[in-house]
């Protein structure tokens, strides 16, 4: 049994298509759903990918690739679907952008004539699309005030990219894997990907699968037209459930990894708190052995002229380097901080 509890106006009664026009309504009965059903399911739409991974590739190489087209590229549709911690939905809304351009913007063309196949109507996009940049401004507020925390993706890489641009988390993605893996986990929260979590689930290919034919295996009727985010969005909130229903394990062994990646977030920024943790105390302990030296060399019995220079030369370098040590110290307490603050503070 599909568990809906309720769906936003529309053509499609489950799903909301939100428009320029509709956007701050729309984002106000999103507010409110969230005191209900703070779980937020994500799909986007996008130009597809300029850069092609081959299948194996290293997480960093594939980061790279990953970086490459999202920054290049422009989101054209994302989708959120909300429930509660037992499954129940609350609503799907389906925001579209007008930013997207086909004409000169980058993409990789099979994939515009594939969107284009299924139903996307990039004429209404550019004419009564929202622009990013208002879209940012209202959600960033709602999930703020609601310190929305959990992410549930299906093969949700591009997703999680696409929503921290978005948002405007980062004008770009950053450089190196490591600090996407931080932002995720301190601005975005804990994100379970379905397509990760079916490799420990019976029957599901060991997760070498997409979401319509995990749909068929486990038996889950689609609303709204496939590869549409609205759709896709919904279809990944009532699997998600579905699989807690039928397979007996614990899901939060699968949090914060996404398919693909061989690294979980949340280790990563636990493993960088320690790191500078560690910098710290060795910073302090450097500062309290020159200032031993230090005080050795204020209180000595020094009478020769030379040797009295030579050591307040010796001195003032020792200076130096306390100061340089306990900056360095401070630097270090700041990203200790950074890193061990939660989210939205």
């Amino acid at each position: 049994m599909d568990r809906i509890v309720q769906g936003p106006r529309g053509d499609n009664p489950l799903i909301t298509e939100v428009w320029a026009y509709n956007l701050d309504d729309e984002i106000l009965r999103l507010d409110h759903c969230l005191l209900l059903y703070p779980v937020m399911s994500i799909d986007t739409e996008f130009p597809g990918c300029i850069k092609r991974t081959p299948w194996g590739t290293i997480d960093e190489e594939l980061y790279a690739d990953f970086r490459f087209n999202v920054n290049q590229t422009k989101v054209i549709q994302l989708c959120v679907t909300v429930s509660d911690e037992s499954g129940n939905i609350g609503g799907t809304w389906e925001f579209n952008f007008s930013d997207f351009d086909p004409e000169i913007d980058a993409h990789n063309p099979a994939s515009i004539c594939f969107l284009k196949q299924n139903g996307l109507d990039f004429g209404k996009l550019k004419k009564d699309g929202i622009k990013v940049r208002k879209f940012a401004i209202r959600f960033l507020y709602t999930m703020r005030k609601h310190a929305i925390h959990q992410w549930i993706t299906f093969h949700g890489l591009y997703d999680i990219g696409y929503l921290i641009l978005a948002l405007g988390v980062v004008k770009s993605l950053p450089e190196t894997l490591g600090e996407f893996e931080w932002i995720v986990a301190r601005r975005v929260g804990t994100v379970r990907d379905l397509k990760h979590m079916a490799r420990f689930c019976e029957g599901l290919e060991g997760g070498n699968l997409g979401l319509e034919k995990l749909g068929q295996l486990l038996d889950q009727k689609r609303f709204g037209l496939k590869h549409h985010a609205g759709s896709d969005s919904l279809m990944t909130a009532l699997l998600h459930e579905k699989m807690l229903q039928l397979y007996d394990f614990n899901a939060e062994i699968c949090d914060g990894f996404l398919y693909g990646l061989s690294k979980k977030f949340e280790e990563f920024v636990g493993m960088q708190s320690h790191r500078i943790y560690v910098q710290i105390k060795c910073a302090e302990v450097k500062a309290m052995v020159i200032r031993k030296k230090m005080l050795k060399l204020f209180y000595a019995k020094i009478c020769d002229e030379y040797e009295l220079s030579k050591k307040f030369k010796e001195f003032k370098v020792l200076q130096s380097h306390l100061r340089f040590v306990q900056q360095e110290c401070e630097i270090g307490q700041f990203y200790y901080y950074k890193a061990s603050n939660i989210m939205y503070q």
